[in-house]
């Protein structure tokens, strides 16, 4: 495992984290909890969570419980994050993440989903940050950060009024175009770097031969070669990796440890290789699940990026045979393009256009299916 100091806190965390998003089954808890340990065993001592992912803290609490044991020998960290505007918000926040992870305080605590400088100025506003600060002095937080999909500018501008210890934002083989001068921004303030949805939201590793330009060697999988090709950045302090299987994880911990200093003139190729509509995929963040019609955006996205990446019938494939909708029932005609979608998108995709085109294939392939019926 390769180590990295976090920012200027002294801490040397592992380059791969555990990303506690994607469990597989959150109702088998004893194995979800017994990834998290092998995931220990394995050399990775960075967990991040958050309230909002299922069950995500009480299993990595589960783990804890064991892992408690050795950490005075084996230190392990834990990053978990609070989107309240309130001081008491914040701060009931922070009690039910101790609650359900057994733990007295949280290393690396989070001003989670930071949309925009407007955003930010009302959490500082409405006391969140001063509430960060006093639980620090009061030893239930150890570090400040924030979680962030703004652009480089703006995470700049926000890092110049606060010392944010740390920030987390997303960035990929997928979409490093788009996210650059975040990464930048982030750097250049001294502050730890983590990653999320390095393999774009599982994209990568379902598509292999798309992003086979991100390879560098022969013998490596894509998924081993996008994880590289952030290690190999020295801006980035840890990849977070949404670990939901032992295969997984035994891939990411083999990115590592078979990871080798990449060239400059390889990582010009690899950028190089980068197409403009890698940008548009979605990564599948759900924060657009809010459709006050009842269309269903994240899995809609989801199936435009088989648009994206293969074409129409895959497009519809994904609704019909991932997804499970019929293609009367997608309620795509309900878009009243009110834009509730577009604002809450991390990455600001014209989310109503994709609807609008999306329902005009589907409208196709159903009066070709009535006509082909009807001969």
């Amino acid at each position: 495992m390769i180590y990295r100091s976090y920012g200027s806190t002294g801490i040397e965390v592992s380059a791969i984290g555990f990303g506690g998003m994607r469990f597989k089954n959150v109702k088998d808890a004893d194995t979800c909890a017994s990834l998290v340990q092998a995931a220990y065993d394995e050399g990775i001592n960075y967990f991040d969570t958050a309230p909002g992912y299922e069950k995500s803290e009480e299993l990595f609490g589960l783990a804890f419980k064991q892992m408690t044991k050795t950490r005075a020998q084996k230190p392990f960290y834990v990053s978990t994050k609070s989107s309240k505007a309130s001081a008491s918000e914040v701060r009931r926040d922070l009690e039910t993440s101790l609650k359900r992870m057994n733990l007295n305080y949280i290393d690396f605590y989070h001003v989670w989903y930071v949309l925009s400088l407007d955003d930010y100025k009302k959490r500082k506003t409405g006391g969140a940050i001063a509430e960060f600060e006093r639980l620090k002095d009061e030893g239930l937080v150890r570090h400040i950060c924030v979680s962030t999909h703004m652009t480089g500018p703006d995470i700049s501008r926000m890092l110049d009024d606060y010392p944010f210890e740390g920030v987390l934002l997303g960035y990929s083989a997928m979409n490093f175009a788009y996210r650059e001068a975040g990464i930048e921004a982030a750097a250049n303030s001294n502050s730890g770097v983590a990653i999320m949805n390095p393999l774009g939201g599982g994209i990568i590793p379902q598509h292999p031969e798309r992003f086979d330009f991100v390879k560098t060697r022969p013998d490596e999988t894509v998924v081993e070669a996008a994880l590289r090709f952030l290690l190999n950045d020295p801006r980035i302090t840890i990849v977070l990796v949404g670990l939901s299987s032992r295969q997984q994880l035994t891939e990411a911990i083999a990115a590592v440890d078979g990871y080798r200093p990449i060239s400059s003139r390889a990582i010009r190729k690899i950028r190089a290789g980068l197409n403009e509509s890698f940008n548009e995929l979605c990564t599948s963040c759900r924060y657009c699940d809010s459709c006050p019609q009842g269309i269903a955006v994240p899995e809609m996205m989801d199936a435009y990026n088989h648009y994206v990446l293969v074409n129409t019938t895959e497009m519809l494939n994904r609704l019909r045979f991932n997804w499970d909708f019929g293609l009367q029932d997608t309620n795509l005609d309900k878009c009243t393009e009110c834009g509730l979608c577009e604002d809450a998108c991390t990455q600001k995709l014209p989310i109503c256009r994709r609807l609008k085109f999306m329902h005009a294939q589907v409208q196709k392939f159903l009066a070709e299916q009535t006509k082909q019926n009807d001969a």
